[in-house]
């Protein structure tokens, strides 16, 4: 069997919602751009890196997939899918599960509530089995043993790692 990756990132920390816009429309902040250099030094130590990048078209969230694209090094297009905004985990296990088979890194970038419940049924089989948090640019890396994307389901996937990035505070700069 083959075994595949998935990243989960929450996008970064966004500028509160303002009278001139909607949700979809708000920003990174500055503290958002630089939660995503110190979370951006966990994924290039990853194994492989992300060959398939999928994200939500939100304001907030393509800033995010797009930064993380530039400091990884990553050039392939980015597939933005409007299912990830405001998704419930079962939208989001369902993108995932229509993921082409080429790619064996899947990277997805979405929003709270729906991310943290997705990593909370994918490592203990239902949305709401763990009490996660799951705060602004939090990543979460799984392994999965599967051939093909359709494949994955809840507690398939074995969490490799999850960090939030003030805990990457004292990492240093590479």
């Amino acid at each position: 069997m083959d075994s595949r990756r998935l990243t989960v990132l929450r996008h970064a920390k966004a500028k509160p919602l303002g009278a001139s816009g909607g949700d979809i429309d708000r920003p990174l902040s500055k503290s958002g751009f630089k939660q995503l250099q110190r979370v951006c030094q966990v994924l290039t130590t990853a194994k492989e890196q992300p060959d398939w990048i999928v994200a939500s078209p939100a304001l907030r969230t393509r800033q995010t997939a797009e930064k993380v694209a530039e400091l990884i090094g990553y050039t392939r297009n980015i597939g933005w899918n409007d299912r990830i905004y405001a998704a419930a985990p079962y939208t989001l296990l369902n993108v995932l599960q229509e993921t082409h088979d080429s790619a064996q890194h899947v990277l997805l970038i979405g929003h709270n509530p729906g991310v943290a419940q997705l990593v909370s049924g994918l490592c203990a089989g239902a949305d709401s089995r763990l009490n996660l948090r799951f705060p602004t640019a939090a990543i979460a890396h799984f392994e999965l043993e599967i051939a093909r994307w359709r494949q994955l389901h809840w507690g398939s996937c074995e969490l490799r790692f999850l960090v939030a990035p003030r805990f990457l505070k004292s990492l240093p700069r590479g």
